[in-house]
């Protein structure tokens, strides 16, 4: 079989989790700089304080924004996890041919098969689409349920690899 590589970007949705934790983060800065202004040894030190923490308020934001890049190649998926469009980092390497199976993720048919798992890695863009599939593989001793959203190409190639363990939505 000759070699294959197929890339594709996902970008993760806000979710009401999402937008909770952006709450989260806002209100706990904003308390913080209001309990240090009120802190009588603290109040000299009042601008550094409202600087830094809004500096890390920014920073974690900035880390909820994130893109999964999927990256097909020979039967290797590596999935890079991007923070805020410049930083990367590797999420997860696997081998498809390592996959007991691969469906859609509200197949009725294999529900059984997508159940029974140890752990849960979303891949996607958290909202549940007719291209978004459940792969189960055993990993490091634990058998994970591998959430994704392929296109077409890219679903294409990993089938040529386990034409058998794809099902079709």
């Amino acid at each position: 079989m000759g070699d294959i590589f197929n890339e594709q970007l996902v970008e993760k949705k806000n979710t009401l989790k999402d937008n909770m934790i952006k709450a989260g983060i806002i209100v706990g800065a904003l308390l913080v700089i209001l309990v240090s202004s009120m802190i009588k040894f603290l109040v000299g030190f009042i601008m550094p304080i409202t600087l830094v923490v809004i500096f890390g308020a920014v920073f974690l934001m900035r880390r909820l924004n994130i893109e999964f890049e999927y990256v097909f190649t020979s039967g290797d998926l590596d999935i890079d996890k991007i923070f805020n469009k410049n930083k990367r980092k590797r999420f997860i390497t696997v081998d498809v041919r390592k996959f007991e199976i691969m469906a859609p993720i509200d197949s009725k048919e294999h529900a059984r098969a997508l159940s029974n798992y140890q752990k849960v890695v979303d891949c996607s863009s958290g909202i549940k689409k007719d291209n978004t599939y459940a792969a189960m593989v055993v990993r490091n001793g634990k058998r994970e349920k591998l959430i994704l959203e392929p296109n077409e190409k890219m679903l294409s190639a990993i089938k040529k690899y386990i034409p058998r363990k794809v099902m079709a939505s």
